[in-house]
């Protein structure tokens, strides 16, 4: 098998992840590939998460503690400092999944024309993980359909376009998106990449903060049809949140038992959820 000649940058933004951010970095330089840079951009936190990044510096290329303005703007500074050829984002609270996950990607050198790899991730909820498998690269117009951890870019795409800080949410996908419409050549393996911890997951707020910056992206957002289901989505949201404040905790407890069984059942039969 042919060794691979790429260098492979990963970034990790932190912000107070005192928590979170250990099993990441250990999940990186555990990596068994052996041309990796690796980049953590902290955003000034004051919870003792520059400790565990001091714990392991003499591992880390490069880091820096310092205020940012949000963790897109985070994730331009550590695209500024790449060296390598390809960029992987594993930020806090993320990892991979296993220690020899780059070698699956990069051994052999992928193709010169590739610009973008992408993989499968493993979703962790209160009530167990599942790996979820991207759906149809078309189906990018709609919305994201793979992690952006379990996704690898070509350094020099990323440096000529940096993430739009303009979205809150769904900078990542404006990126891909652009990069779809673009004819970028993207590449599927079927490995599992990252891991995923879902458990907090996304407000209710900022759910319908990404629906509405994916309707803005994909030019969808203007459209009696697009207009029609973000509505819909909304008012959804509000009882989902009237009935959480109505019913006991035990019994909302089964019901979202039920639904992860639900949920990871229809995975497995069509791998057609979006993240």
């Amino acid at each position: 098998m042919k060794e691979s000649n790429s260098k492979i940058t990963i970034i990790t933004v932190s912000y107070n992840a005192v928590t979170s951010i250990e099993p990441t970095i250990l999940s990186v330089i555990n990596q068994t590939y052996p041309n990796i840079e690796y980049i953590v951009i902290d955003g000034g936190s004051n919870d003792g998460t520059v400790d565990i990044i001091k714990k392991y510096q003499n591992k880390i290329s490069y880091w820096v503690s310092e205020p940012d303005k949000g963790i897109y703007d985070a994730m331009n500074k550590g695209i500024r400092m790449a060296t390598g050829d390809w960029i992987n984002f594993m930020n806090a609270g993320d990892t991979f999944f296993c220690d020899t996950s780059l070698n699956l990607l990069f051994i052999p050198e992928p193709d010169s024309g590739i610009d973008i790899i992408y993989g499968d991730t493993e979703f962790i909820y209160a009530f167990g993980r599942y790996v979820r498998q991207p759906a149809e690269l078309e189906k990018l117009k709609y919305g994201m359909i793979f992690c952006h951890q379990s996704s690898f870019v070509k350094a020099d795409l990323l440096k000529k376009r940096n993430y739009n800080t303009k979205y809150k949410i769904c900078a990542d996908y404006d990126f891909f998106y652009s990069c779809l419409k673009e004819r970028k050549t993207f590449q599927y393996i079927p490995h599992t990449i990252s891991v995923f911890d879902a458990r907090n997951g996304l407000s209710s707020v900022n759910r319908i903060a990404r629906e509405r910056e994916f309707g803005i992206i994909s030019g969808r957002s203007h459209t009696p049809q697009w207009k029609l289901e973000y509505y819909k989505f909304i008012i959804s949201h509000q009882i989902k949140g009237i009935i959480k404040q109505s019913l006991p905790e035990n019994l909302l407890f089964k019901i979202r038992r039920w639904n992860f069984k639900r949920i990871t059942k229809a995975v497995n039969q069509a791998h057609e959820y979006h993240y």
